[in-house]
């Protein structure tokens, strides 16, 4: 913490000298506010948003209405420093370095998973405590040639939904906008990918980008890998964006389970198992580790009927398989710093994820908007050769902006979450042998905030 604290004041005291010929920036987003929700755990002040607004389940002694502080209901917040230097002849060389963080407790942005003490107390994300979780790449560019930005960057798909068409637009009040399931190509691990080659080319109002991730694994090209493309048009008024990827080896996490003086407690197997154990802590900086191949699709389009509103829909397919490369991921002692507890090697199963919304800018002051998202999981099998269960997640949402100044808002939402199968039970499938879920299946989640940006 100490060394991380000191590479943060280093970085930012370069900031603060530097030349405006320079072409360094800092810049970023602080958004905080207050959300009440439903059927949920406790608000984790480790957790990067605070809760976890997808249908989260707690151990069933500790499922009710909780209000507490959210962390970016609308924008994930964030700092970060940026530059470029011209090299001449259309040339540029820069940087992008971004930082995800709360405002409740200063900590860095985390899954909040490790060492968890409720099996469901927080969901997966792809930050997980990471000094520059959000983006760490160096960037190349040629005026005729394209952009090549080299680390860690966004999933190209995660680039479409952020990018102008998810309808509602809310990080804690959308489904596409919080988790990287449904917005950036199938887990959320997938979300940012490491060790990357990302090239950008325009040609008029088309945009066409490339992603290359290179595993690093010993006599295995693929392992650990990832292959992504997209190609979009957009002028003033339509949009239409297509995308298409295909990753090798993608971690999931989960929680570790518990250690008492006698046993492990690993990720329960149905859904008696939930309550327990009553004693026993939970297994210290340990996480479970699920790896899957994934295939993902994606088409999505926007089209601006005046100047006040616009709609906004997209479609995706996201295709879980057994990781390629099991053998080696099952090696692995360690993940973003975790200690691995215990590893698996995912089923098959398809999953469909349609949305379909609009905006409306009331005045110049203040916007509507309004979103319906459907998530429709496929019956599949699991690697010990189970069929898994088909169900649904169906998303309403609304929110409403109001805008002091240019850079300073304040906001409203709520979202509906709507479980049915395979989507209740914990979200993991497990429903009562009387077809009928023993858990919530319906999640409500309300907030209001202030957001500004720097």
């Amino acid at each position: 913490m100490k060394k991380s604290l000191l590479a943060l004041a280093a970085l930012a005291s370069v900031a603060s000298v530097a030349h405006a010929e320079d072409g360094v920036q800092l810049y970023g987003i602080i958004d905080v506010g207050v959300a009440q929700m439903t059927n949920t755990s406790d608000f984790s002040p480790n957790f990067v948003t605070g809760a976890v607004p997808t249908g989260n389940l707690a151990k069933a002694a500790n499922v009710g209405t909780a209000l507490g502080m959210m962390n970016g209901g609308q924008s994930a917040t964030r700092w970060g420093i940026k530059g470029s230097e011209d090299l001449g002849s259309g040339r540029k060389v820069g940087f992008t370095l971004e930082s995800g963080f709360s405002v409740g407790n200063g900590q860095l942005a985390s899954a909040g998973l490790a060492g968890s003490s409720n099996l469901f107390s927080a969901a997966d994300t792809s930050l997980n405590g990471q000094l520059f979780g959000r983006q760490a790449h160096l960037d190349l560019s040629d005026r005729q040639l394209g952009s090549l930005q080299i680390g860690r960057v966004y999933n190209l798909m995660a680039d479409v939904t952020a990018g102008g068409y998810d309808p509602v637009d809310f990080q804690m009040f959308s489904p596409i906008s919080f988790s990287g399931n449904y917005g950036g190509g199938g887990l959320t691990d997938n979300y940012r990918i490491d060790n990357s080659l990302k090239y950008i080319k325009e040609y008029g109002n088309y945009k066409f980008k490339y992603l290359h991730s290179f595993g690093g694994r010993s006599n295995s090209y693929t392992g650990g890998s990832s292959d992504q493309a997209s190609l979009a048009y957009e002028n003033s008024r339509f949009g239409v964006s297509a995308a298409y990827e295909y990753s090798h080896d993608v971690t999931n996490l989960s929680n570790p389970g518990y250690l008492d003086t006698s046993n492990v407690f690993t990720q329960p197997s149905g859904i008696s198992a939930l309550a327990s154990p009553t004693s026993g802590v939970p297994i210290p900086n340990a996480v479970s580790v699920t790896y899957y191949d994934l295939r993902a699709l994606q088409l999505a389009g926007k089209y601006n009927i005046n100047s006040k509103f616009g709609v906004k829909g997209g479609y995706e397919l996201l295709a879980y398989m057994p990781a390629s490369n099991y053998a080696a991921d099952s090696a692995l002692t360690q993940v973003y710093g975790y200690t691995v507890s215990g590893q698996a090697n995912g089923g098959m199963k398809n999953v469909n994820v349609f949305w379909l919304g609009g905006n409306y800018n009331v005045t110049d002051r203040i916007k509507l908007s309004a979103g319906y998202y459907y998530v429709a999981q496929l019956p599949g099998s699991t690697a010990a050769g189970t069929t898994s269960q088909a169900g649904a997640s169906r998303f309403a949402s609304l929110a409403a902006e109001y805008y002091i100044s240019k850079r300073t808002n304040l906001y409203a939402a709520v979202m509906n979450d709507t479980v049915t199968g395979s989507q209740a039970a914990g979200n993991n499938g497990y429903v009562a042998t009387t077809g009928t879920a023993q858990y919530p299946t319906v999640f409500n989640t309300y907030g209001i905030g202030v957001r500004t940006k720097f």
